[in-house]
């Protein structure tokens, strides 16, 4: 492309990414250019009032059915999810087709569940709990596809729904699909909380892209290599080739991936490459909006070249080769010293993308200019570099943002032709003593003086010092804070119940001492727990549920035959029904026995710090099976409290070790009781000081 067409596109270019003017090659060209991009910036400038609010990191992470959902492209790294392609029900079990963007990815690095990431085997069953029970006993399968040119069906999905044939294959779109097995409802909460909505994502490299200095396409961030593959594809901008090959421009683009590639010292150590990218863009998004979230996140600009073709320049320090002094310059307007007031600042607050904050738009430290605060008080702009995939490359963009927000001059020169030599280029030295500037400025416009008769007669540009200081880069002084990462890991196990245990009590029916199972537990330490227990004969397969009320330590069994094996578990299930696990059994054979044993003998006692032990001997009753031990403050059994029933064989040695005391005087009662809960005569232990 040349001439006129370099102009009008020049004119595009501009009016939507940069206040640069197009350059004229011929007069008449000129004239013409200027029309074009007239008429084009108010078009842009009538669709910008009414256009949306440009996409966050966090947009391209959401899953919704969605039939006319624009289509997205992703470059670098992404966390992504997509629009529904396809989901239906079939014999309890779900399938899901997501549709994760247009064009190949390069690979496909993290699986996410809701907020689980999770591995899969070949087969792409998923590995973790709760959805691989063991034994090959798998409840989610997750296959995907990478978006090439020409791709293959989900042949399962096939299989399930026979209309998904061969010709079902999503040619150019990356997806994927989901089968969550038909599952009880007791594991529904715990494996698909979400159920039809559950959230999947993945961590992809994005599009491949032309990299200048090896001549071949790979995955890159290089913030150059993808601004020139965005440019010229066919979802992109869709300029012509020719536009960037010229042999300026194509100089300029090897260039800036070079000065994109250079390494960044960081402040924890080690280095980074000096600009990347990563994010994705909408399809309908106009690409000028789309090229200024790239410039933003690079310090770049495109400029155009004295071949007629267009080139990138990446923001980094250069002496100027070019001098404008009095001889050059005609004229001038708006020249003063530093910015207004509404344009001004102190403190530059941005965003990033942050991929410890699940890939999405993060604050960065504040860069502040804690004198000027104290003079001025607090100035602050916002600005968003959410195509900046770290912490130290969002600080690098700021500090420059700060010396743009704060230069020492600005203003429009008039020059005659001499500063055509500037054409292109970011930096220019100006002397003009009758101000006394003598600096280096950064080039913000560059617009063509044209005379009557269309005669081009000179240059305007609009400038504002920039010192080598603001590309200077310290990072341990410089870098700031980032900010924590959230990323916590959430212990969703359900607790077992604590200090359970299976007792025998008995009730008199009728004259006849009747056994019955006693569970006894500590309550649950949430609220949101409530207990679930249940008994059964040991020989039996099917379990009998045992009814437990609200804030009970304890819970009743119905009638149990004497001299049989039972076995009892309890478990805590959620407000949601998510239930933990169980128990291991605790056992018990009731016996149904209305005589006492005898007392028991060898009682001793001693107090410590805190706690007293008991020893006794049981006595030898072939009756006896337990101790029950109670306690009080005074030498009145009446009114003592029973605090343990310890379970042992008879004429054995036994002790008991009562905890947690206050200092003070105690006194305990120890009788022997049989496994109907008779109870033998009590025996005193007498006085016992805790400490």
């Amino acid at each position: 492309m040349r001439g006129l067409e370099s102009l009008v596109l020049l004119a595009v270019v501009s009016a939507g990414v940069s206040g640069a003017t197009a350059i004229a090659v011929t007069v008449g060209a000129i004239v013409g250019a200027i029309q074009i991009g007239v008429a084009i910036g108010l078009s842009y400038l009538a669709s910008s009032i009414f256009r949306p609010d440009p996409p966050k990191p966090q947009d391209v992470q959401t899953s919704v059915k969605n039939p006319v959902a624009p289509r997205v492209r992703h470059y670098g790294r992404v966390k992504a999810s997509g629009p529904w392609a396809f989901v239906e029900s079939k014999n309890g079990g779900l399938h899901k087709v997501i549709a994760l963007g247009t064009g190949e990815l390069d690979a496909i690095e993290e699986l996410w569940v809701d907020d689980n990431l999770v591995t899969t085997n070949g087969g792409g069953y998923v590995q973790e709990l709760p959805w691989n029970q063991g034994g090959g006993d798998y409840n989610l399968r997750i296959q995907s596809r990478r978006g090439i040119a020409t791709e293959t069906h989900y042949t399962d999905l096939g299989s399930a729904f026979p209309e998904w044939d061969t010709s079902h294959r999503g040619d150019g779109v990356s997806s994927l699909y989901a089968y969550q097995d038909p599952v009880s409802s007791d594991s529904l909460t715990d494996m698909f909380p979400n159920i039809l909505n559950t959230l999947y994502r993945v961590v992809a490299r994005g599009s491949k892209v032309y990299n200048p200095s090896t001549a071949t396409t790979i995955w890159s961030d290089n913030a150059a290599d993808i601004m020139h593959d965005y440019i010229t594809h066919a979802d992109g901008m869709r300029l012509p080739a020719s536009i960037i090959n010229t042999p300026i421009a194509n100089a300029g683009w090897l260039t800036a991936h070079n000065k994109c590639a250079e390494a960044v010292a960081l402040k924890a150590g080690g280095t980074e490459n000096r600009y990347r990218l990563w994010g994705s863009y909408q399809l309908d998004e106009r690409p000028a909006d789309v090229l200024a979230r790239m410039n933003a996140a690079c310090d770049g600009r495109l400029v155009p070249t004295s071949d007629g073709g267009l080139t990138l320049d990446i923001g980094t320090w250069e002496e100027p080769t070019v001098t404008l002094d009095a001889d050059a310059i005609t004229g001038f307007s708006e020249v003063s010293r530093g910015r207004d007031v509404l344009t001004t600042a102190n403190i530059i607050r941005a965003t990033y993308t942050s991929p410890f904050h699940d890939y999405q738009s993060t604050d960065a430290d504040q860069w502040i200019d804690e004198d000027d605060v104290a003079l001025r008080g607090e100035i602050a702009k916002d600005t968003a570099f959410n195509m900046a995939p770290s912490h130290g490359q969002a600080r690098r963009l700021m500090k420059l943002e700060a010396y743009r927000a704060n230069p020492s001059w600005v203003g429009m020169f008039q020059c005659n032709l001499r500063a055509m030599a500037v054409f292109g280029k970011r930096f220019v030295r100006i002397s003009y003593p009758l101000f006394g500037i003598n600096e280096v400025f950064e080039i913000q416009d560059f617009r063509f003086n044209i005379g009557e008769g269309g005669i081009l007669t000179g240059v305007s540009l609009q400038v504002q010092s920039m010192p080598s200081e603001a590309y200077d880069w310290d990072a341990a002084s410089e870098e700031g804070t980032a900010p924590i990462s959230e990323e916590t890991v959430v212990d969703k196990t359900i607790p077992l119940p604590t200090n359970f245990d299976f007792l025998v009590d008995r009730i008199t029916v009728s004259g006849t001492q009747v056994p019955f199972g006693v569970l006894t537990f500590d309550l649950p330490p949430s609220d949101a727990l409530t207990m679930q227990g249940r008994y059964k004969k040991s020989s039996d397969t099917d379990w009998t549920v045992v009814a437990i009320s609200d804030d009970a330590t304890t819970a009743n069994t119905t009638a149990l035959s004497d001299g049989v094996l039972y076995e009892a578990q309890v478990r805590f299930v959620t407000l949601t029904g998510r239930e933990g696990a169980w128990t291991a059994s605790q056992t018990i054979t009731p016996v149904a026995d209305p005589t006492a044993p005898a007392i028991v003998t060898a009682v001793s006692k001693t107090g410590a710090v805190g706690q007293v032990t008991i020893n006794w001997t049981a006595p030898n009753s072939a009756n006896y099976v337990a101790a029950n031990i109670r306690r009080n403050t005074v030498n009145t059994e009446g009114t003592a409290v029973l605090v343990r029933t310890e379970f042992g064989p008879p004429s054995t040695a036994d002790s008991y070790v009562d905890s947690a005391l206050a200092a003070g005087t105690y006194y305990y009662w120890i009788k022997a009781r049989n496994g109907s809960a008779v109870e033998s005569a009590s025996v005193a232990t007498g006085s016992v000081v805790v400490t």
